[in-house]
């Protein structure tokens, strides 16, 4: 980091740097995580549950034998699809909601879209939960009664390549949703062709230029260290669920709904979240169903956690696009069109969302000075693991090709692309040139040295005779702001003073790593300040109970960061007026002549003696404290977004193939930083999986047997700290939101832009394309000719 960032206004203590509020908890291992709470020790007589997964991509058991697995010592319960408490679930998804907000089984997201069965008898995936679920003594004991089962099964043709699922005759996967492997309309991401905006035709005509490309975005899978993991617990027909889910209220409808119980007969615990990165998205799991009814079974408390390997169980949607452009030869684009076409893998669930939903809200956001826009998607089924929520969710795949187009369109029209993307990208209520775009790039470009170190294609100087360097950059809308998390409803709060002034605060969210209680305890002392509060006086509730009867805010659009804390400025002003209608009989004034300033209440203009301190007050009262809790819809004025880039330097090894990255500039118009600390921590770490996303990560499958082959942190290869370049984090405050804070959050999207400006990068380098991710060093050689 060359400089810390300037505030736009200095306040008390939102936007400075500090540690985060857990951090001697987390360093000194003290945090609890479910994998901690959940034990013999808390909960006697813990059984342990482990299911079946499918080792074929598609199969349907014809019968299983379970009385082996029953006879084994250990074993206490069995289920099996076979079971009427399993065979009258529903079908449903993973997917009920993306935790944005809390739905019932007929609101949920993607009801067209219910294509899985709890423990069911046709697997889709080799790894598919199905069939059986066992609970024993011991893990190991589990494990080896599941190796007892005898199965069965009718193995099926499969097919792993979109393309090849689009074919006639190709397997079709779930008949009864998509007879020919694409799924249909449906109410929120429309048809097929769900945006059109102006003449596209007619666009492409009136364009000088005209540009056809192609990109190929694989699925990464998130890498959290924190498998999931959870744990049901009946008390006569109550039930507790404790988990690492991060949507404590979704989890408990999701439950109340399928196993059909009153919602105040289901209660779910969280506690700390060792990263989710998406995953939890899909929260709406079959475990948490079986798991449940296993421990009924038994009558006694059931864990159930992934390994290491079952973590492996969802990943970022892969996304082929195609792109064609048009535009005049000053570089104005007068009409674009775009078009993918998604691996959702086996199952639905959050997969229209990146394909449909994430583009149109970037047209809104980026693409409205453009007159003339189509896109249009398609979701196809294939035999591989499902592909749906990671951290990005669709936005990172259509910014690999985004940022392709910006670059060739400016390299045909000899333009620098930064002034091709000023000159044509802003949001639907802002204007052309935008403030936060402009400051963002013209930002990067200093910092990476853009005019210095930028050249024609291939053709800058060599460096040990065999390396060559680059530089390349893309950007993208910001997101979240708050007008775009109205459909969250009500976000909630609640603030308790205590008679000495200290302070306890239940801002309801799982909190996940990203710091936004951090964000939340720096809120509630800000707008607190006139008591003289500072952070260590506040305690934050830091367990999510739904029978606390408060909703959570899930952590999820990175939007947490100032939600609550605008809640927490309404709440702060409540409690004020508290204060003053408590002081004015002792003062013999009206409550509206006071003002509190440094924990004194007082007359303006009047002397020391005619004041009280705050804590005198509540200490000579009943020593009741005093609480406000605030729910509050989110602002739902239309104020645009900011926006943020990544700038990347690279160096490739034309001898190898190898491509090294050397320095990465991240900026984010944050509008207002809540916490500098935690915000350019989200902007470094974010690159780890954004430069794994370029060059490393992948998922590979046997062709033949239709297995993924790479499922373990040796062969799926994240980044280490070695391979970490410079990373420089910039926060600006160009842009500005609504509301007291009017931000907009950035962990969500701080590894969007990342992989493809390293692909611009490395044909700045190279002199030649690499639109398939990752950027291996075989493509590299074979886009030189070498092999």
């Amino acid at each position: 980091m060359s400089a810390p960032y300037k505030p736009r206004v200095e306040r008390h203590f939102i936007g400075g740097y500090r540690p985060r509020i857990d951090a001697s908890e987390k360093t000194h291992g003290r945090a609890p995580y479910a994998d901690d709470i959940i034990s013999e020790r808390t909960y006697p007589g813990l059984l342990y549950a482990r299911v079946l997964r499918s080792p074929y991509p598609r199969a349907r058991i014809v019968h299983l034998d379970t009385r082996a697995a029953a006879r084994l010592p250990g074993v206490v319960a069995l289920l099996t699809y076979q079971d009427p408490e399993v065979a009258r679930l529903k079908p449903t998804n993973a997917g009920w909601t993306d935790a944005v907000d809390t739905v019932s089984y007929e609101k949920m997201m993607w009801r067209k879209f219910r294509d899985r069965r709890v423990l069911g008898d046709y697997a889709t995936w080799a790894g598919d939960e199905v069939g059986v679920a066992v609970a024993a003594e011991s893990e190991q004991i589990a494990e080896a009664a599941l190796r007892l089962v005898a199965v069965e099964w009718e193995v099926l043709p499969f097919v792993l390549d979109p393309l090849a699922a689009l074919q006639p005759g190709a397997p079709v996967i779930h008949p009864q949703i998509a007879e020919h492997n694409v799924l249909p309309p449906d109410p929120i991401g429309g048809p097929d062709v769900f945006l059109v905006k102006g003449d596209v035709a007619a666009g492409f005509a009136a364009a000088d230029v005209v540009l056809e490309m192609d990109t190929s975005h694989h699925n990464p899978t998130q890498g959290a260290l924190d498998p999931w993991c959870c744990l049901a617990q009946w008390q006569d027909d109550r039930l507790t669920i404790v988990s690492n889910s991060y949507a404590a209220d979704q989890t408990r409808m999701h439950v109340s709904q399928m196993l059909e119980l009153p919602i105040h007969k289901v209660r779910v615990i969280s506690k700390y979240v060792g990263g989710q990165f998406g995953r939890g998205d899909t929260g709406d799991q079959p475990f948490f169903l079986f798991t449940a009814l296993l421990a009924k079974r038994a009558g006694r408390p059931v864990k159930f956690k992934h390994t290491r390997r079952d973590s492996f169980h969802d990943t970022r949607q892969s996304a082929l696009y195609h792109c064609k452009v048009g535009a005049k030869a000053d570089g104005t684009i007068t009409a674009l069109h775009f078009k993918s076409i998604g691996d959702i893998g086996a199952h639905a669930d959050h997969s229209v969302f990146a394909l449909k939903f994430a583009p149109a809200e970037i047209a809104e956001a980026a693409l409205a000075p453009i007159p003339n826009i189509k896109m249009e998607s398609y979701a196809v089924y294939t035999d591989r693991i499902p592909g749906c929520m990671m951290r990005g969710v669709g936005n990172s795949q259509f910014n690999f090709i985004f940022g392709r187009m910006v670059d060739a369109l400016a390299e045909r029209l000899d333009m620098d692309p930064i002034t091709l993307a000023i000159k044509n990208f802003g949001h639907e209520w802002g204007s052309c040139p935008d403030k936060s775009l402009t400051a963002v790039l013209e930002t990067g470009a200093e910092r990476i040295g853009w005019r210095e170190k930028r050249h024609k294609p291939g053709a800058g100087p060599l460096v040990e005779g065999v390396k060559q360097r680059g530089v390349g950059f893309s950007c993208h809308p910001g997101w979240h702001a708050e007008w775009q998390e109205e459909r969250r409803g009500q976000v909630q709060a609640k603030i308790t003073l205590y008679p000495d002034g200290t302070v306890t605060l239940d801002a309801p969210t799982v909190e996940t790593g990203t710091g936004s209680n951090t964000c939340n305890v720096l809120g509630c002392a800000e707008a607190l300040s006139f008591l003289g509060v500072r952070p260590e006086h506040i305690t934050w509730v830091s367990t999510v109970d739904t029978d606390t009867g408060m909703r959570d805010c899930v952590q999820t659009d990175s939007a947490v960061a100032f939600l609550q804390s605008e809640v927490l400025a309404v709440a702060a002003q409540e409690l004020k007026a508290k204060l003053l209608a408590l002081a004015a009989p002792v003062l013999g004034v009206m409550a509206d002549q006071l003002t509190i300033n440094e924990g004194r209440i007082g007359v303006p203009g009047r002397t020391p003696e005619c004041s009280v301190g705050v804590k005198e007050l509540l200490w000579q009262g009943d020593l009741v404290p005093l609480s406000v809790m605030v729910s509050r819809q989110p602002a739902g004025q239309r104020t645009g977004v900011p926006y943020i880039a990544s700038f990347a330097e690279v160096e490739v090894d034309t001898s190898t193939g190898r491509t090294q990255v050397l320095k990465l500039i991240i900026i984010n118009d944050c509008g207002t930083v809540m916490y500098a600390s935690g915000a350019e921590a989200q902007q470094i770490g974010g690159q780890v999986m954004a430069i794994g996303e370029a060059l490393t990560e992948e998922i590979v499958y046997d062709p033949v047997r239709g297995v993924p082959l790479n499922f373990n942190f040796i062969d799926y290869k994240i980044p280490t700290i070695a391979d970490m370049p410079e990373i420089e984090p910039v926060l600006l405050e160009v842009w500005r939101g609504a509301g007291e804070y009017g931000a907009c959050g950035i962990g969500e999207g701080t590894l969007t832009c990342t992989p493809r400006a390293i692909a611009n990068a490395v044909y700045n380098a190279i002199g030649a394309r690499i639109d398939d991710i990752p950027i291996t060093p075989e493509k590299v050689l074979r886009a030189l000719g070498r092999i």
